[in-house]
């Protein structure tokens, strides 16, 4: 069952054999977000825009348990055992109960009084510490049990404005990747923070590593693969017309995504050539879902047509 959220204030379940809706469940409010999967309990989790994160039965569509937030939900929650972590708009961070929807934790930064950008980081958990992006600039490592603070650093040196960390943190050996929309991609020491390298891409987006290879992009300055551990360009691939453009997702030889604009991307991973494009008129706001068991990819079109595709290599 592949599980949606719309902006119809509505979960649905689809069938991936047949394409036919399977159960429709009315919610609170818009979901902006894609859904995340929790294979120990079968639950998937969505938020809303109100600050409900929901807790799924994608078989049913029942609704297990429901945890109400302060500020928006766009992102699934990283889950680590049985805790649940995940940002909303207002600038705080939840730690919350998986079997439950019970709350655990929550930590909050001020927010800066100028505009931000719209969207959040993810929280990731590496090893034993959960690292989260911030509007205010600054990179958190917390304590996953207790959300004490082990260390912040801030990503805003290059600019006042925009500085928001909105790129999920990812781990390539003992280095910390992540981004502020200012100041481009950062290498950090996970231990304390320091920054070991610095890429200034106004506008990085979140990245897929694939080995040590980083692949990301950014509205103006296109699609990049990086070594992760010195921060060089292997090679990069302008997307002129794109909008903005969801974080690149490995299959195969493939790096696949989807541009507000105009459509879905197909680029080959090694080289960077565009090997195919679908762009079914009115651009793809929403991430495509990669199905490897049956080499297809899913994807929701801005005209609120879900498609699914045959990937071949």
């Amino acid at each position: 069952t592949l599980v949606v959220g719309t902006r119809g204030r509505a979960i649905v379940g689809v069938n991936v054999d047949y394409g036919q809706i399977a159960w429709r469940q009315k919610v609170s409010a818009q979901i902006d977000g894609e859904a995340g999967y929790d294979p120990q309990r079968n639950l998937a989790y969505l938020g809303a825009n109100d600050g409900s994160l929901f807790a799924v039965d994608p078989k049913t569509g029942d609704i297990r348990w429901a945890y109400k937030a302060e500020g928006g939900i766009t992102q699934a929650p990283e889950i680590d055992g049985d805790r649940l972590y995940f940002a909303t708009n207002r600038g705080r961070l939840y730690a919350i109960n998986a079997r439950d929807g019970s709350w655990i934790w929550d930590y909050e930064r001020e927010r800066p009084e100028d505009f931000t950008i719209a969207g959040q980081a993810v929280p990731r958990v590496y090893d034993d510490k959960l690292y989260a992006g911030f509007s205010d600039g600054f990179l958190v490592a917390l304590e996953p049990p207790s959300g004490d603070v082990v260390w912040a650093r801030s990503l805003a040196s290059a600019s006042e404005q925009y500085v928001d960390v909105d790129t999920s943190p990812i781990q390539v050996g003992d280095l910390l990747v992540a981004g502020s929309h200012s100041g481009g991609l950062y290498g950090l020491s996970r231990d304390d923070g320091t920054v070991k390298w610095r890429l200034p891409v106004e506008g990085a987006g979140s990245g897929t590593l694939v080995g040590t290879t980083l692949y990301f992009a950014a509205p103006r300055e296109g699609l990049h693969a990086i070594d992760a551990l010195t921060g060089h360009v292997i090679w990069r691939r302008g997307l002129s017309g794109a909008g903005n453009v969801t974080p690149p997702l490995s299959a195969g030889p493939y790096l696949i995504f989807s541009g507000s604009r105009t459509g879905l991307y197909v680029v080959d991973r090694a080289s960077g050539r565009l090997e195919q494009t679908f762009f079914p008129g009115r651009g793809m706001c929403a991430a495509p879902t990669i199905d490897v068991a049956n080499q297809r990819v899913y994807v929701l079109s801005n005209g609120g047509t879900l498609y699914a595709l045959k990937l071949r290599w």
